[in-house]
């Protein structure tokens, strides 16, 4: 037992002749918030975890896979029955008047994805709801008709939310994936004159978001646009106006994986931070102890 007590190197103080101080006190004292301070500060952290960013070329071929589009626009000039929405893509699609008509379309279950058509008090017309794209390119369009199918006729209109593919709850504060660029045309409010088409060309970038602790997977959109309006004419002559989005979808698919970190990481980093503070305070006291005693003889 003898030769076990040698190599001890913790050995025992002897807390007879241990006497506090004001300096010592202080510096616990500040060890003591600091340490607190940085637990509550990370907790927040640790419980939302951290967004890893990375890009990959997506393998799927183009226009086999189906986005679905949440609008909600309304058209200013326009009642329900002089304006329709229409849905064209290069694999030869070309669908006029889409919305929800009462009746299930083949393969389809849920009657919530098809747009709805409202006539709005002022004399418009809301477009809320779902339609799907192709993952290529094409477009979907406003376009007058009936006896307003003239070049006499405006076609303002407000977006109130445009959204590709899946949505992606934006209630975390300090979230790192940019919601933002999810509904990017939000709040857009178009004024027209007689004849006057608006244009809006939408570049799409697929993005991947993935939370490795509940294994889910949501895929929306980020997109930008441009926009141009202008007075179409065709051999001279004036056309209606219309509101066409174009879509064009980039090769490219940006992923978010949000990573949390194990509770066993959480706690050892902080019994770190813990030791290390004050194991640093300590040195700082003995050589304020040191300097004293010195001062003194």
């Amino acid at each position: 037992m003898e030769a076990i007590k040698k190599i001890d190197i913790f050995h025992s103080p002897s807390y007879d002749v241990a006497e506090p101080t004001t300096l010592g006190g202080g510096l616990s004292l500040a060890a003591i918030i600091f340490c607190t301070f940085c637990f509550f500060s990370e907790i927040g952290d640790f419980r939302q975890g951290n967004v890893k960013e990375m890009v990959y070329l997506e393998n799927e071929v183009g226009g086999k896979q189906m986005v679905p589009v949440f609008m909600d626009i309304t058209i200013h000039d326009l009642k329900c029955e002089h304006v329709t929405l229409d849905i064209q893509d290069g694999h030869g699609r070309y669908e006029i008047d889409e919305h929800h008509t009462g009746k299930k379309k083949e393969g389809d279950d849920d009657e919530k994805h098809d747009v709805e058509k409202k006539n709005t008090e002022d004399g418009g017309c809301n477009f809320h709801g779902f339609i799907h794209v192709r993952h290529m390119k094409g477009n979907f369009h406003f376009t007058p008709r009936g006896n307003h199918h003239h070049p006499n006729t405006t076609i303002s209109h407000k977006i109130t939310e445009l959204k590709f593919g899946d949505n992606v709850a934006t209630e975390d504060e300090g979230d790192d994936v940019p919601t933002d660029q999810f509904n990017t045309l939000a709040a857009e409010d178009k004024l027209s004159i007689e004849g006057e088409t608006h244009d809006y060309l939408v570049k799409l970038v697929r993005t991947e978001v993935y939370d490795d602790e509940s294994d889910e997977h949501a895929y929306p959109y980020q997109y930008t646009y441009t926009h141009r309006h202008f007075v179409g004419h065709h051999n001279g002559k004036p056309l209606p106006p219309r509101i066409f989005f174009r879509l064009d979808f980039s090769p490219l698919t940006m992923k978010f994986t949000k990573v949390h970190d194990s509770l066993l990481v959480f706690i050892s980093r902080h019994l770190a931070l813990l030791g290390g503070t004050f194991a640093v305070l300590k040195m700082f006291y003995n050589g304020a102890h040191v300097a004293r005693e010195a001062k003194f003889q």
